[in-house]
């Protein structure tokens, strides 16, 4: 029988594949977390729709060329339907979702609290199942309930404390609406093939709606930012085209129920990071209230764990 001592000498061979994935969940727990910190960042110099909007734009571009690139540029060819498809997509998730919590998050919401306001996305799909006749289990309903407290708690006891400007707050909560119905939707949709085309296009349609709603509000267009916020905003650029690629890659090489892991652990990120990079205090209702959305979606994600989710492009 082998010994303790001799056990540690035999080396553990730890596959390529098992480094990427662990490599893959980490990028996605840092940048997805991050963002709601680093938009918190750039919407102190740079207009809030504006800031989205041409970023979004560029990585739309930067994701069409490299679908080009690998796969040909007839991955990009989309029909009627498949353009409807996605322009309602981008209005969605890229618009209604992305630039209302960018906008909130300018408005005065906390990178902390938006991200814990976000996380109630999964809670919406469920809503929304039942118009379909689809009857939850009671664990998933149990979800739900818990998931309306831990909204209570950072909604009203938010008010006592900075970071929860209200209106601004419960617009981000409608966002997240937003999010479950673009979620919802799109596998009854018609849309390119190539997953990172109909990204491409999300991204490019979001970012020119965005721009222009930027533009026509008035915000000021003059791009004398400081150097930091410039690089702030780069890293937003390329993180909406790294991280959703690894993401894709993750659905494909790891269990569903291992990659959807993120949607407890991103805003863990988001406060701790709020709190350490932009001196966001870390409150009670963010403490309170953030633990009871963080075990609601877990509730209602134990009967998804089978199932993909469409992740949030940021």
């Amino acid at each position: 029988m082998a010994t303790y001592a001799d056990r540690a000498r035999i080396p553990v061979h730890v596959s390529r594949e098992t480094l990427g994935i662990a490599g893959g969940l980490l990028m996605i727990y840092l940048v997805w977390g991050s963002v709601y910190v680093a938009i918190r960042y750039v919407v102190v110099d740079v207009p809030a729709l504006l800031s989205i909007g041409l970023r979004y734009v560029v990585a739309g571009a930067l994701l069409a060329a490299y679908v080009a690139a690998r796969r040909g540029p007839g991955r990009l060819r989309l029909d009627r339907r498949a353009l409807l498809g996605c322009l309602l997509l981008a209005v969605l998730l890229q618009v209604l979702t992305n630039g209302t919590t960018t906008w909130a998050e300018a408005a005065g919401v906390q990178a902390g609290p938006a991200a814990l306001l976000t996380a109630l996305a999964p809670i919406g799909i469920v809503l929304l199942r039942l118009g379909t006749g689809d009857r939850p289990r009671a664990v998933t309903w149990a979800g739900v309930v818990v998931g309306f407290a831990g909204l209570a708690v950072l909604i009203l006891g938010g008010r006592a404390v900075p970071g929860f400007p209200l209106w601004p707050s419960l617009l981000i909560v409608a966002s997240a609406g937003c999010w479950a119905v673009g979620s919802f939707l799109q596998p009854r949709l018609w849309l390119p093939e190539s997953t990172f085309a109909t990204t491409a296009y999300q991204l490019l349609a979001g970012g020119i709606v965005l721009t222009v709603a930027g533009v026509a509000s008035g915000e000021r267009t003059d791009f004398h930012f400081p150097a930091e916020t410039w690089w702030v905003l780069g890293y937003l650029t390329v993180s909406s085209v790294v991280s959703y690629t690894a993401y894709v890659w993750l659905l494909r090489h790891a269990p569903i129920s291992l990659v959807s892991t993120h949607a407890y652990v991103n805003p863990v990120v988001a406060v701790l990071l709020g709190w350490a990079w932009l001196g966001e205090p870390i409150t009670w209702p963010v403490v309170a209230g953030g633990a009871v959305v963080l075990v609601a979606v877990g509730l209602v994600m134990a009967e998804r764990r089978e199932l993909p989710e469409e992740p949030p492009v940021t």
